[in-house]
């Protein structure tokens, strides 16, 4: 009898079956409402680094800069993390910001070589916003490397650029961003709001839209200082070096970020 009335009470309870919105959609609207949507580089850490790093976890990171994913790494109570950039942590104000830790080696690169950390020592890599201001040649040299330090089973993510992927975003940005949701939302937004973000919206996208023939046109981008460049290294390529080099790739793209890709690779 009582089974009975449960299968009632739920049958009755959703018509058609229960359904809470598209999981494979990023922009999906939800009964979460507002709450439904989060920080693509929170997406990011609950991807590539809360799996993956432990008590036990030897960590590498290259590019750390201010360390903001260094703290992320290191709230997962890591062994060891090296943390390697091409500045000296005055200039990135690394210590500033994540605060003296022995668990933390700060080394200043001088090539791509790594020779600062032992062979065969790294359980896991992360980089991310670093190998997409470097030329493909670059990124190259350092995925050797990186198969000399690496353990058995390691784990890396890498995040660099891919103008495919980066254009196919701009494409598409009226369905995969929040202008979709301000779109979705005319009863329940408030009117000026919307308004104003859809000025902001048009604004930003004439800007963007002039950087995208550039990107068409060469495989890089420099900005106004002249001193730092995005490069086109592509998920293809990409995945072919990481390969060469002797490990497996586990993920072409997580697909985290929908500019950007972030390719999962391991060390056989």
């Amino acid at each position: 009898m009582a089974s009975q009335e449960f299968r009632k009470e739920f049958s009755e309870a959703w018509e058609g079956g229960y359904y809470e919105g598209d999981p494979l959609d990023p922009m999906a609207e939800s009964t979460y409402g507002v709450y439904g949507y989060s920080s693509s580089l929170y997406t990011v850490y609950l991807a590539c680094i809360r799996p993956y790093v432990g008590p036990k976890t030897v960590a590498l990171e290259i590019g750390p800069g201010r360390g903001a994913w260094s703290r992320a790494i290191l709230s997962r109570h890591c062994a060891r993390l090296y943390a390697v950039d091409v500045a000296p942590a005055e200039h990135t104000h690394f210590w500033d910001y994540v605060g003296r830790d022995e668990r933390v080696s700060y080394l200043v690169a001088e090539n791509f070589e790594l020779s600062d950390i032992p062979d065969v020592s790294i359980d896991f890599l992360f980089s991310f916003g670093v190998f997409c201001h470097l030329r493909p040649e670059m990124c190259e040299s350092y995925i050797q490397s990186l198969s000399r330090k690496m353990k058995t089973q390691a784990n890396g993510f890498l995040m660099y650029a891919d103008f495919d992927k980066y254009n196919h975003c701009l494409d598409n940005a009226d369905s995969t961003s929040l202008k979709r949701f301000f779109d979705h939302q005319t009863r329940k937004v408030w009117m000026p709001v919307k308004w104003t973000y859809s000025a902001m919206w048009h604004s930003f996208r004439s800007k963007v839209d002039l950087e995208r023939v550039s990107k068409a046109r060469a495989h890089n981008l420099t900005d106004a200082s002249g001193r730092t460049s995005w490069y086109h290294w592509g998920v293809q390529d990409a995945c072919r070096a990481i390969l060469n080099a002797g490990f497996e790739v586990v993920e072409p793209d997580i697909r985290a970020i929908g500019r950007d890709p972030i390719t999962h690779f391991r060390k056989p």
